[in-house]
């Protein structure tokens, strides 16, 4: 069964949504619990913040690499122009300023 352009870019964006709803609402429900319990000590049993930070970081980079390779994945016929240059870096800038972000909650000293 051969896809419409049209049937192929739904179902590009729909994945692609999913995808990147994955990685923020995960994201942004670690970053709440963190600013939460920051400064008790453990986060979540014996956790701790720097501990949370690392794994988050961690699942941030596996995120981000499955998103870019669905983009590469699916640059191809019937939709060969979708996740071009400017997809590609916003991806990679978003996924840099969570890490960073990660980085800063549990290495920051503050």
């Amino acid at each position: 069964m051969t896809l419409t352009v049209k049937d192929a870019l739904e179902l590009y964006e729909n994945g692609k949504h999913r995808r990147y709803g994955l990685l923020f609402s995960v994201n942004g429900g670690a970053f709440a619990i963190a600013k939460i319990l920051a400064g008790q000590g453990n986060v979540l049993g014996g956790l701790s913040l720097r501990q949370l930070s690392v794994g988050m970081v961690l699942f941030t980079v596996a995120m981000v690499w499955d998103i870019f390779e669905f983009g590469r994945r699916n640059k191809k016929e019937p939709i060969p122009n979708v996740f071009g240059g400017v997809g590609k870096a916003v991806l990679l800038l978003l996924g840099a300023l969570i890490c960073a972000g990660w980085v800063l909650v549990g290495f920051g000293g503050a």
